[in-house]
Order: C-alpha cells, then structure tokens, then sequence
C-alpha cells in the first residue's frame, strides 16, 4: 500500500507541471472540450457525453478513482502534449513566507541548488502550513531527483515511471542476406524506491550498467531466435515485406511483434474473412465487416457492421510465427453477443411501444412491422438501440399510430351505434308484423297465392327480384282492378291513387308501411351480390304481414331470421302440381321437339345455339344482356307460338312463366362471378322447374343435349339443396352511409365502404354484404367533387364497367354532375334494322344499358339528366332493333385481326388467311388458332 500511495504522490507532483502547479481537479477545467475528448479516445473511452460539462466531471472523477497504471497513462497524455495550461486566478500573496522559508533552510544543512529548489517548491503554499517536517520531506525527494538525474546521465538512460531503467540499445540483424543494426528501447529491471534512495550512487550506477548489458545480450539472442525460426516461405508475408517490417519497426512499441503496415494486415485479414474495414491502434486491431440479422416477426434481415477487437500483439505473433488465422470463434461469439443484446433490447422496446397502442390489439406481427418502420430508420449500422434512439423510437411510433387511435375509438362508437341492425328500421320494429313463409318447387302455386293475398289487401307492396317480373307485377295488379305504381331503378309509373307498389327489391321504401307485402324468391338471401337485399326488406319493410316465397332450402334461415327478429312465423308448404320426368339419354339437336327451351350460361353460347338451332326451327332469345323489355317481347313470342323454341340463360329461372314442356341443358358449369363451377342441385332445380307449367302442359321434362352434360343433371337432379345457413349479408343504406362518414370524419366513399365491409361486426346473425362491384364504383366516383350523397346514389347505379362504352359514359356523367351541367342524351347512329354481327349486337346491348343508367340517374338526379323522354324513345328503337337482330337466323362473327366473318359457328376467333399470314412456318397448326 505504502508503494502504491508513494506512486500516487510522484505522479499528483508531475501532473501538477502542466497545470501551472494546480492540482488535476482545478488544472483540467481549463483543459478544451476537443483536449479531452482526444484524451477519452487515447484511454479507449468512446460512449460520453460530448458536453464540457460531462467531460470535466467524468475526467475528475476518472482521475479520483484509478489506478496507478489509468493515472500514469493520463500523465503521459499531457508529458506527450507538452502543453502548460496557465492559471488565471492570481496566486495568493504571502508576505512571511520567505522569510519562514529562509528560516527553516536555515535549519537544515543544504547545498546552494537545494535551497533554491526548496524555495520553488513552497513558493505557492501559504506560510502557516510550511513546516520543518514537511521541508525535510521535500528535501529527501529533492535529493532522490537530483541522485536520480546524476545516475540517468552517468548510465545513459531514464527512469520510467516503474523505476526501470529506459535506454536505447544497437542491434544486430541478419535477414535474408541483409545485415544492418536496428536502435530498440529497451528497459532494465525496476529498482526498489528505497534503494534508489539510500544505494551509494557508485554502486547502483555499476549493476545498471551491468544490467543494461544483461537486458541488451538477452534482446539480441531473442532477435536471433525469432529471425531463425521464421517461415521460408511464409505463408502471410514475402521476404521483402518481412525485412521491412523488422526495419520499420519503432524503437518502442507496446507489442513484442515487429509492427505490420496497416495495408498489409488488410491484405492478410481480408483473404480469412472477405472484405472488412480495419483500424490499426496501440494495442489493439479494430475489425469491422458486413453481417445481418433475422429479424423477428418478418422476412427480413437487418444488416450491421459487427465490430471485433483483436489483440495486436496476439495477432502478430500468429502471422509471424505462420500459425493458422482462425477467427471463427470470436466472430460468432462476438455475432451472437451482439445480436442477442439488440434482440433483448428490441423486445424491451416494443414492449414499450406496445403499451401505448393497446387499443389497437395488434398481433405481435403487426406490432412489431409498425416498430420496424420508424426503428429501422433511426438504428446505426451496428445494431446498437441506445437510450436516445429508443427514446426517439416510443416517440414517433406514439405519433404514427394517433391517427388510428382516434380512429378506433370512433369505430368503437360506431359500431356501439348501429351494431344492432334491426334497429335501423325503427317503422319495422314499432309494427306487430307478422311473418309467413311460402315455400315449395316451382310450379306450386305458392307466388300466386301470395300475390292472392296482396290484392286482397288494402295497400300493399310486390319485391321482385327482376325489372321485368315487377312490370309483370304491375301488370298483373291493373289487370286486377286495383290502383298501382311501378317503381324500379330506371323507370317509374306513378299513380296517384295507388293502393299497391310493385318494385324491384332494391327500391322498397323502409318510411311508408303498408298491409300486406310480398317478398318473392327469398332463396335469393344466398346470393353473393344481391343477398342483402333480401335481407334488409324482410327485417325493415313496414307491413303487418310479410309474404315471403321462395324454395325449400331458405326455411331454415327463415326461421332464424324470424328468432332474431322476435316475431311470429307461419310457414306454409307448397307441392308442385304437375310431374317433372328427367330423361334418360340425351337429346340430339335434330331431335329437340318444339316448346323446348334449351339452357346455356353465357351471352356467347346462346348466340351460337340460336345459329345452331335456326336452321330447324323459330327461335327466342333470352340472356341477361338483353334488356327487360327485349326479353319480355323474346318471351312473348314464345309464348304466343310466334317461335318454336328458346335458347336462353338461367335469366329464365325466376318468374318467366312461359309454355315450356322441355328443358334441356347444353351444359353442366356456370362461372359465378368468381369460378367457374358445376351446376348446385338448387339451381338445377330452380331451371328445371320452368318445364310443364300447369294449365299449359301437364308433363314436364328435362334432359341434356349430351350424355356428358346430362350425367351431371342426373347426380344433382333428386338431391336437396343446399340449405341456406347464416349470417345473412346485409348492406348499409344512405343514412348508415352518412352516420359512418360523420363518426370516421371520412369523405370517401371507397374508406367508408371498406370500413363497412371490413370492421362492422353486427349484434345477430350478419355479416356485411359483398359490394365488389360498388367499391370499384365509388373508386371512380371518389375522383370528383361530389358530396357523400350523390357519391352513394351514383356507386349503387346499374354499371357495368366491364364495359369501356358504359364506363365512359358514366364518368362523363360524373364529370357533368361536378361541374353542374346538364346532360343531354344523343340518340347513336344505326346502320341498317339489325345487326350483321354478333359485335354490332353487343354494341347495340350496351346502349340499352347506357339508357338504363340514364334514366335510373334521372330519377334521382332529374334536375341535371333532362333528356329522359328521349332517351326512353332511344330504348325503343333499340330494343327493336336487338329484337330484329335476333330473329335473323344467322349473326357473322367477325376476325379478331381482319374483322373478316368468320364461318358461323367458328371456334376460332382469327380467319384462315390471317392465321396463315402471322403463324405459317412457326410450327403452329390450326389448333393453335384461340379460341372465341
């Protein structure tokens, strides 16, 4: 202790030199910022606070708590600088501190040169705290320096701080046919302090020498040792780098190695571990290379530069010794040291970060992804998530997730608002309605006996699924003497005195409540698109009874709908009158009988079966793309005999009583808007059933055009179908819409509809309906600037923008509305009676439906869209000339490249000729041809 302590005292006495006789703690306040940081860097200290402050403090209290070695270490720092940092506080007079001095010296038996020491050394401490003791023991100390200095000239060297004996020493070296003499610093033993005090001078002055020579000799048969037992060849380093590194060498260095050039440990390094950066210090090797880290809850890895610190002196001696490099250990070592603190940290982190969005429940994925996005920009290359970094992490995660806090939170009230669905139909519910199911096969009366019902009644409501079946309706209430309106989405027949409504179910009025109201084909709950409409007519629509028909397989649904509900059900079971016979084999197309009606499932296939057909018989046309009033007078020609047959799609299914005996499929599979699938059983019988309408024939028949097809219908004709299961899809109307924007703050109506279909969760068996077609809608709609509104009325228009004519024409709707304008309607041109082409045809569809959705626009928006009346007169001209086209026996295909006609019935949609001109002599044959 008393050596450690008699240490500490020498170096407090030199540190004090540089600081103009002040103590370390006063001196190093003067010491700059750049100094300081300059001495953290030399100590090996990288992580401190830049500030002044921080470094004065951490500087003082380094230098009250470290070793001899730590303070030495800081003494050579300032001994290497040179620098003395002058005080400027005046030094406190003392006008008796002489004479004191003189007194005490006095006292003592000093030569000249110690006095004048003494005198230096009590020059700064005041008068009362100078004492004998104290001046005998700086005199000691002042004559074991001057000993000192007197025996370091005599030997030729200096006193290290250890008390060795530092001297420099010539040395031979012979490498490689070279011989020349190198100057090494070279240290002898350390004497003990007290021997170096009270030794005789002459004495000590002969073992230095002595040792000196020892320490020289024993360096010298070293060098020769290393110098024999080197590599040749080495495997690290050529003969000249060798005798280089042994000439470039210091005299002192603080390794036992030659010292190597940084470029050639870079060169040796990096064919062990590929490309890296390296920092060549003192003591120590600084290796930094490329690696990566898996991050969790993510396919993705972050990359990093993992940092190794090799020991020089280590290092060296493996090269020059040409042991083997392996870095293997270390490396993973370090890798997963390393990686296992940033992992840690991490968890720790989004722990954090997760405390503050725990209304959002995110998964830990998702938690995680939303870290990443703001750690990730903020982490240096070393993986390193420091306190300020996970400081500034919580803090712009807390701000990028503010938006969807307030957004859940308004979620959470909306759903709180409109969760229990029946509820938005406050008419409905403050009704004692009763409800009644009609359910059975086609062609059991159980329609006409709703419809019984609702004449009978005194104000009523018809819901048809189709335009054409509610005109029937319409039609059907006049016939009956009772005062009637048409209503559907682009055409109104308005009767003042109207007792009775007959609509398309979409157009019910939820605020007029009526006696009787008869919801037809209620199997259509089931259905992807339009299922909600169903749905919300049964729960909503205000009438004392609900009549509610349809197949089988809704009963159960009925059922649950009516629990929920909490209200009366009566269910009323229906036979089908007359037999339905499913033929054996197959029906040729020679065969086929008149009254046939022959189903197919696509525009393109009827067309070609009418061709097909035309050549035997008088033929009507029914497929989707036809407008109402087109498949009305197809129909009509039918049923007046006008025509032998009908090709038509399963568009006949619902409600089209026409005089049809046979039923034959043309085939099995459907595509349903989302695949293409075989036929259900529940379709099958739903088409089925038009064959054999009581009162018209009193067997009806079904079969296939072949065995193929018809195996297919037989599998699926006699089993059930199947039953129709909840939830029931059920879709926002304008108010809900409004009420969801309001709440959300939300002015898109594409947000507010995702929000709808996404997030709404609904007290009761719901869930909300598939709005494919008006998300792509309001895409379109979104693009102008419209109130939310006429954003609604316009997304639920009957579009189709699968269709450029259609699509085009309704963005310049929108743009008219935007821009207040009226929208006029041009009558299109018309070459000749009907059309010569299936694409004239096509052409002339969609301008029925352009009309339709003029005209559906005009009732809602009738001060813009004034051409209503010309636009209907247009409908007229054009559905006369699809009906004139239709009854055309043949319709030319056109070539896809020439617009050549093809052969009728052509499966190909290039011709011969074009075919031959672009792929003849490319290997390709006429079963390259695509296909229509």
């Amino acid at each position: 202790m008393a050596k450690k302590n008699k240490k500490n005292s020498k170096i407090n006495q030199k540190i004090k030199h540089y600081f103009d006789d002040d103590p370390f703690d006063v001196g190093v306040a003067r010491v700059s910022s750049q100094t300081l940081s300059e001495l953290f860097t030399t100590l090996g200290i990288y992580d401190i606070d830049q500030s002044k402050d921080m470094l004065v403090k951490t500087a003082r209290m380094m230098w009250s708590e470290a070793d001899n070695d730590f303070r030495a270490d800081i003494l050579k720092f300032f001994a290497h600088e040179g620098k003395i940092y002058k005080s400027t506080t005046p030094k406190e007079s003392n006008p008796d501190r002489e004479d004191k001095i003189d007194m005490l010296i006095g006292e003592l038996d000093v030569s000249h040169e110690e006095a004048v020491l003494l005198h230096e050394a009590f020059a700064d401490v005041r008068s009362k705290k100078i004492t004998i003791e104290k001046m005998e023991s700086k005199l000691r100390h002042i004559r074991y320096n001057l000993k000192k200095e007197r025996i370091q000239k005599r030997v030729d060297g200096v006193f290290d701080i250890d008390d060795s004996l530092e001297f420099n020493a010539s040395l031979h070296y012979v490498l490689y046919g070279q011989n020349f003499h190198k100057i090494l610093t070279l240290n002898t033993k350390a004497y003990e302090y007290d021997y170096l005090q009270s030794g005789d001078e002459e004495l000590l002055i002969k073992e230095i020498l002595e040792e000196k020579e020892r320490v020289t000799e024993k360096k010298q048969q070293e060098i020769e040792s290393f110098i024999k037992n080197l590599s040749d060849p080495h495997p690290y380093l050529t003969q000249k780098e060798l005798v280089s590194a042994i000439r470039a060498t210091p005299p002192k260095t603080k390794v036992s190695y030659p010292l190597l050039k940084e470029s050639i440990l870079l060169g040796i390094l990096s064919k062990e571990l590929g490309e890296i950066e390296l920092e060549l210090h003192d003591e120590e090797l600084l290796i930094a290379f490329e690696q990566s880290c898996k991050l969790p809850y993510i396919n993705k890895e972050q990359p990093y530069t993992l940092e190794l610190h090799i020991e020089l002196n280590s290092l060296l001696e493996d090269i020059w010794k040409s042991n083997k490099l392996d870095f293997s250990q270390v490396i993973n070592e370090s890798k997963q040291e390393h990686e296992e603190q940033f992992l840690s940290d991490l968890a720790s982190l989004v722990e954090e970060c997760g405390s503050y969005a725990a209304l959002l429940h995110l998964s830990r994925e998702a938690l995680y992804a939303k870290v990443y996005e703001v750690l990730l920009e903020l982490l240096p290359t070393s993986l390193n998530i420091s306190p300020k970094i996970a400081r500034k992490t919580v803090k712009r995660f807390i701000h990028s997730i503010q938006d969807e806090i307030v957004k859940k939170q308004r979620y959470t009230l909306l759903a709180r608002t409109i969760r229990d669905f029946k509820n938005l139909f406050p008419l409905a519910r403050d009704m004692r309605r009763k409800l009644t199911l009609h359910i059975g096969p086609t062609n059991s009366g159980k329609t006409y006996q709703a419809m019984q019902k609702l004449k009978s009644a005194d104000t009523g409501y018809y819901l048809a699924p189709l335009r054409l079946l509610a005109l029937e309706g319409y039609e059907d209430l006049r016939d009956s003497g009772i005062n009637a309106s048409l209503i559907t989405g682009e055409e109104q027949i308005l009767d003042e005195d109207a007792t009775h409504i007959s609509s398309t179910i979409e157009m019910v009025n939820f605020d007029v409540d009526v006696d009787v109201c008869v919801i037809d084909e209620v199997q259509m709950l089931d259905d992807r698109d339009r299922g909600w409409a169903w749905a919300n007519a049964i729960i909503g629509a205000p009438a004392k009874e609900i009549i509610m028909t349809g197949s089988p397989n809704a009963k159960e649904a009925i059922v649950a709908l009516a629990a929920y509900l909490g209200e009366e059900l009566e269910i009323i079971e229906f036979e089908r009158k007359n037999p339905l016979t499913l033929l054996e084999s197959p029906v040729h197309e020679k065969d086929v009988e008149e009254s046939t009606a022959i189903i197919a499932f696509t525009r393109k296939d009827v067309l070609k079966l009418k061709q097909t057909f035309s050549k035997y018989f008088s033929v009507s046309v029914v497929y989707g793309n036809l407008s109402p009033e087109v498949r009305r007078e197809e129909a009509r020609r039918f049923r007046s005999g006008e025509t032998q047959i009908l090709v038509a799609t399963d568009a006949i299914a619902m409600g089209l009583n026409m005089p049809i005996k046979t039923i034959l499929f043309s085939k099995a599979e459907k595509f349903d808007g989302v695949n293409d699938r075989s036929l259900l059983p529940s379709e099958i019988h739903q088409i089925s059933g038009r064959a054999g309408r009581y009162g018209l024939h009193e067997n009806g028949y079904v079969g296939a055009l072949s065995a193929d097809v018809l195996s297919i219908i037989k599998k699926n004709f006699h089993k059930e179908a199947k039953t129709i299961t909840i939830p029931f899809k059920v879709m926002a109307n304008l108010d809900h819409i409004k009420l969801v924007g309001s709440i959300l703050e939300e002015k898109s109506l594409h947000e507010i509809l995702k929000f709808f279909v996404k997030n709404m969760e609904f007290d009761g068996p719901f869930v909300a309906t598939n709005l494919d077609d008006m998300l792509e809608a309001s895409i379109l709609v979104d693009g102008y600037d419209l109130d939310l509104t006429t954003k609604y009325h316009l997304a639920c228009a009957p579009l189709t923008l699968k269709s450029p004519y259609i699509t085009a024409a309704y963005e310049s709707y929108l743009m008219a509305l935007e821009k207040k304008m009226p929208v006029t309607y041009t009558t299109p041109p018309l070459m000749g009676s009907y059309a010569q082409t299936t694409d004239e045809l096509l052409r002339a569809e969609d301008m029925v439906k352009e009309i339709s959705l003029y005209l559906w626009l005009s009732y809602r928006f009738g001060d813009y869209f004034v051409d209503a009346q010309r636009a209907r007169a247009s409908r007229g001209i054009l559905n006369k000339f699809i009906e004139n086209s239709l009854q055309q026996g043949q319709l030319a295909t056109k070539c896809r490249m020439c617009a050549a006609p093809l052969p009728p019935n052509s499966p190909y949609g290039i011709c011969q000729a074009c075919f031959k001109k672009n792929y003849a002599g490319r290997g390709v044959s006429n079963r390259g041809y695509r296909k229509n």
